[in-house]
């Protein structure tokens, strides 16, 4: 089942394009993982049908699934929140504690966020903008990309590690020790969006914020070295080889061999191998702001 927020509620769709369900319709949803999602600006949790505030008022930007029923929420000013405990949201102390955070900044100044986050077997990974991906350790966070990379998405499946970053891509294929960083075949260097599918690595590249060329990529997963190949074909029905505006942070989602990418004027497509060929789903949308699989 594909999990799609818009601007008007959080959709469950089919393969097919059929509407299974639509749950707060009228709100902006920006990011879903498992029975939790951020929409206008709160925390819900869908099984409660409940809004969660933020220590301090702090701004929910990301969000994961976590056992046990809880969730973990990267926010404005680059912190994280555990959400669904018994004891209530509870700020990362060791994360507000790194000592390089005081240099964390933006391209226009602002603070930073924390923008994606993701956990493998490796640990959780957190990607600040802009203040590098950090990993977490038995006591404390380690920074295991730098803050210069400009990292805009943190993606694992298994012990291998995908970023999504302003030089390009990066793959680590033992939980972000070592890695191996490219941009060739883009047509520009510029990443918002990184998905591992079965086989393969796919990231979106364009030429900057505020680009009028993006494009959707992919590459062997088993294969760092190799160039990415641009996805996409001339069919009516066929993923764009090339849209008018970058294919932002979360609206590029995989599940196996299942892909999935949404845009901005609401279009929604789906590849069932790992990106080889796509198809759009014939469903009206309002603008997607994010995608997920959910089993």
């Amino acid at each position: 089942m594909l999990l799609v927020g818009t601007a008007d509620g959080l959709l469950d769709l089919s393969l097919d394009g059929k509407e299974l369900r639509r749950t707060m319709p009228g709100a902006d949803v920006v990011g879903v993982a498992g029975d939790w999602a951020i929409a206008d600006g709160w925390v819900m949790a869908l099984d409660a049908g409940a809004a969660i505030s933020l220590p301090g008022g702090l701004i929910p930007r990301c969000i994961t699934s976590l056992d046990g029923g809880r969730a973990l929420v990267g926010t404005g000013e680059a912190h994280l929140v555990d959400v669904g405990g018994p004891d209530g949201p509870m700020r990362d102390a060791l994360f507000d504690a790194i000592p390089t955070r005081s240099g964390w900044t933006t391209p226009w100044g602002g603070p930073p966020d924390t923008r994606s986050i993701a956990i493998g077997p490796a640990g959780l990974f957190a990607g600040v903008h802009v203040g590098g991906v950090w990993r977490r350790e038995a006591t404390g966070w380690m920074e295991v990309v730098p803050a210069e990379a400009d990292n805009h998405q943190v993606v694992t499946e298994g012990d291998r590690v995908a970023v999504a970053a302003a030089v390009g891509v990066g793959q680590s294929d033992d939980g972000g020790d070592t890695w191996t960083w490219s941009h060739d075949g883009l047509h520009a260097s510029y990443c918002r969006a990184a998905a591992i599918a079965e086989g393969w690595l796919l990231a979106t590249a364009s030429t900057g914020p505020g680009t009028t060329e993006g494009a959707v990529y992919r590459r062997p997963l088993a294969d760092p070295e190799a160039p990415f190949a641009r996805c996409g074909g001339p069919g009516d029905d066929d993923l764009p080889a090339a849209f008018g505006h970058n294919v932002d942070t979360f609206s590029l989602a995989a599940a196996g061999a299942l892909v999935a990418v949404g845009t901005p004027t609401g279009e929604l497509y789906v590849s069932e191998d790992s990106g080889d060929t796509w198809h759009r789903l014939p469903t009206a949308l309002p603008g997607v702001h994010c995608v997920s699989w959910s089993p």
